[in-house]
């Protein structure tokens, strides 16, 4: 019968942001009966209601009752927004860090595509986004071998075919590939956040015998590496590579890494991530996991709670889920979960990052995830999770796959220009922002500016928006007004509209000049900030002499003074 009705989809697409029988993460456990009831009898998820048949409409407004109806009717034109901003207190503060990137183990078995060491456009593209951690692992670190007495630098050995399944996953590194890798981390400012080899194992515990040569020969060569993991998605190990490895015994494989590096004074000092567990909004057993490692000693063991997240799984993904603020709201819901179980877990609340994350798992979605459209789900992802003080948002990942931020050709899609406005623009105290009179197609962020790019004054603060709706908002600056301001508004490149691999900024396309990244330039502007649909961008307030903004930039004797 669905099918039948193909001829509706589009005229409903109109009017899918008006249902509201969907998920609501604050009131999550209330409503998730209506949800159930809803897939059983139409026989289809909550998502695809939005795109099923017009028909269903009427059935909906029924079902799910009043709140469905309320939405659907009386739209209205340039909604009049006033900001209201609380600079007088600080939710949490970001480092210059917290926008990172990595590299997949899957890139380095596959010798690193696109990664040429010495091309001076890819160091400028790196290194526009530093500092930054970056995280090199993945799945395939869990097959990850070192070779540190060979000296082919310009491939990865992989395993010969005929070996069983898990076997012919191995892949070796050369010592003077990774005397490459660290080289241009150190040039680009990337700090590595290495992803040790799990599966290596015996008598049921991990073996640190191959983790010792590694860490002797980069000890060695003088390598900087801060960070380090141990394996990925571990929960996920019996059903992937039918091996169990229990929460318990991963603190206790931890542990052992630390007594490691313990050893070690170059490494001694650096930080723990795990267990690196995978969409607590979804899966219960990632957060009975989670639960159990910090429950066993995992909270004094670790410096941070590692999670992973992605909206959904790209065989899955439709090009509405990237404009959807239902699905915005799953990432609430994974934040709320990983701080209740981390206050409720440890003595003192653990720091939480996503070591990895995008918007869909599985490479992303070819076409979309490397789209300006993409834009959306990132821009917000980055200000939900700054309001929820997670220290780390590392980007999967910086090159080649779909959902990176630049092509193999070292071409950047639309992701990676505002992943560098973020940079350049984003820093420090985080401030709360009134819900009150916004539409949910509107979300809007607060923070102090950045002072290493622009050299705004130190009282300056930047608000970031996207407005998903297909209506237009004018955005009065409250307490702000009367003030110039400098906008960075971002827009699709060419007639691809949203799934253009392109991206304006203030309405001038940006291009690279050979190795040169385009100038980021400002647009001054008075008065009110029209906020267009379909559209994202930033709005610095120079002249808004925040105080906390400037305890943040106040330095004494070289540190920041944080508030």
């Amino acid at each position: 019968m669905f099918y039948q009705l193909s001829i509706y989809v589009k005229i409903l697409s109109i009017v899918s942001n008006k249902l509201s029988c969907l998920r609501n993460s604050k009131e999550l456990f209330e409503i998730e009966p209506i949800f159930e009831n809803c897939d059983r009898i139409m026989g289809v998820s909550h998502f695809s209601l939005k795109r099923g048949a017009l028909i269903l409409l009427t059935a909906l407004t029924f079902l799910c009752g009043p709140a469905v109806r309320a939405q659907v009717g009386n739209p209205t034109n340039d909604q009049r927004l006033t900001l209201a901003i609380d600079v007088t207190e600080s939710l949490h503060i970001t480092s210059p860090s917290y926008l990172s990137i990595t590299i997949s183990g899957g890139q380095l078995r596959r010798g690193l595509i696109g990664y040429d060491f010495s091309s001076q456009k890819l160091k400028n593209l790196a290194a526009a986004l530093s500092p930054a951690d970056v995280r090199i692992g993945g799945t395939y670190s869990d097959f990850l071998n070192f070779d540190l007495t060979s000296d082919n630098a310009n491939c990865v050995e992989v395993t010969a075919p005929g070996k069983s399944s898990m076997e012919a996953l191995d892949f070796t590194l050369s010592g003077q590939r990774w005397d490459n890798i660290t080289r241009f981390c150190d040039q680009v400012g990337w700090d590595i956040l290495w992803d040790f080899n799990l599966l290596d194992r015996h008598n049921g515990s991990w073996d640190p015998t191959l983790a010792t040569e590694f860490l002797d020969y980069s000890s060695s060569r003088g390598m900087k590496i801060p960070m380090f993991e141990l394996g990925n998605e571990p929960n996920l190990y019996e059903r992937k590579f039918d091996v169990d490895i229990k929460a318990d015994q991963l603190v206790k494989d931890y542990s052992t890494l630390k007594d490691l590096l313990s050893q070690m004074p170059q490494y001694a000092a650096s930080g723990l991530y795990a267990p690196g567990v995978n969409n607590l909004d979804t899966f219960s057993s990632s957060r009975k996991y989670l639960a159990q490692f910090l429950q066993n000693d995992g909270c004094e063991i670790t410096t941070e709670v590692a999670l992973h997240h992605y909206y959904f799984k790209a065989e899955e993904a439709h090009t509405q889920d990237f404009m959807d603020v239902d699905v915005m709201d799953t990432l609430r819901t994974q934040l709320e979960f990983a701080y209740n179980i981390s206050w409720s877990s440890c003595r003192l609340r653990k720091p939480i990052r996503f070591t990895e994350t995008s918007t869909a798992s599985g490479g992303g979605v070819p076409d979309v995830s490397n789209a300006f459209i993409a834009g959306f789900l990132w821009l917000d992802k980055l200000g939900l999770s700054a309001t929820f003080g997670i220290t780390r948002v590392l980007r999967q990942t910086f090159l080649k796959s779909s959902y990176a931020l630049v092509t193999k050709n070292l071409k950047p899609n639309p992701d990676y220009y505002l992943s560098v406005l973020f940079k350049r623009l984003v820093e420090g105290p985080v401030f709360s922002v009134s819900k009150e009179g916004l539409k949910p197609e509107v979300r809007i962020y607060a923070q102090c500016v950045g002072k290493s790019y622009y050299n705004y004054p130190d009282g300056a603060i930047v608000v970031y928006y996207l407005n998903v709706g297909s209506e237009s908002s004018v955005l009065s600056l409250g307490q702000f007004q009367g003030t110039d301001v400098h906008l960075f508004i971002l827009s699709p490149g060419d007639e691809n509209g949203m799934l253009s691999r392109k991206v304006k900024l203030n309405d001038e396309l940006l291009e690279m000049n050979a190795s040169d990244l385009p100038s980021l330039e400002p647009k001054p502007h008075s008065g009110d900030v029209p906020l267009a649909p379909k559209s994202f961008g930033f709005i610095v307030i120079p002249e808004a002499d925040v105080q906390l903004c400037k305890q943040y930039h106040r330095h004494d004797d070289g540190k920041i003074v944080s508030c």
